[in-house]
């Protein structure tokens, strides 16, 4: 899902996510991590730290199609926060980006320069249901400045299996100019170590006068 939580990977644990992401317009414009490595290590039970890093892929009506490197991403979460007994958790988890040394700028695949993002995870739960909301602020060196803001609402169905929904916004608090997404979304406990994880979404506004985008996500998630 988009909105992150405050679970880490426990101490000396890894968490790596090998995921395609795909984002297609109705005008049939469609940009893609394909794939996507996300890999994560626990320092202790409450710290987690990250790199990210894309392959991207952009198809657009009348234009070649384009590939190359995306911005690398490291980021730390602490988890600062826990109560066991109402389950509620808070974390924090600053992330910078930045271009690697290759043509993806130039090309269009990327934004010029680094970015910083200052984010605050919350988790509870509510009866049967968890939930999990998201709130930070971004800061990019070129382009503007954004809000992150996302609510997720999960079920445990079995050992096996967990479904998930998520209302997840990036902008200014406003409707017009905020891309906000309902998001649908699975965990599938495939073996001991292995996890499925499945979403599809939409954009609920045309931010902008932009067409509709559809977002799909397929991705294997390795712990250990």
């Amino acid at each position: 899902m988009l909105t992150d939580d405050p679970g880490t990977p426990g101490d000396k644990h890894w968490e790596i996510n090998v995921a395609y992401i795909t984002e297609h317009a109705r005008d049939n414009a469609r940009h893609s991590e394909a794939p996507l490595l996300d890999l994560n290590y626990g320092i202790g039970e409450r710290i987690q730290l990250k790199y990210e890093i894309a392959w991207l892929v952009a198809n657009e009506s009348g234009q070649v199609s384009r590939a190359g490197l995306g911005d690398s991403e490291l980021g730390v979460k602490w988890r600062f926060f826990e109560d066991a007994a109402s389950g509620l958790a808070i974390s924090t988890y600053p992330q910078l980006s930045f271009n690697n040394p290759t043509s993806s700028e130039r090309r269009g695949l990327v934004d010029g320069g680094s970015a910083v993002l200052l984010p605050f995870e919350f988790q509870g739960k509510l009866g049967p249901l968890e939930w999990n909301a998201e709130i930070g602020r971004s800061f990019s060196e070129h382009g503007d400045d954004e809000w992150l803001y996302g609510l997720a609402i999960g079920r445990e169905i079995n050992d096996h299996l967990e479904l998930a929904a998520e209302l997840h916004g990036a902008g200014r608090f406003v409707y017009e100019d905020d891309e906000m997404v309902v998001n649908f979304g699975a965990r599938v406990k495939l073996a001991e170590h292995y996890t499925l994880l499945v979403s599809l979404g939409r954009s609920i506004n045309q931010l902008h006068g932009q067409e509709f985008t559809y977002i799909a996500y397929l991705g294997l998630q390795w712990t250990h």
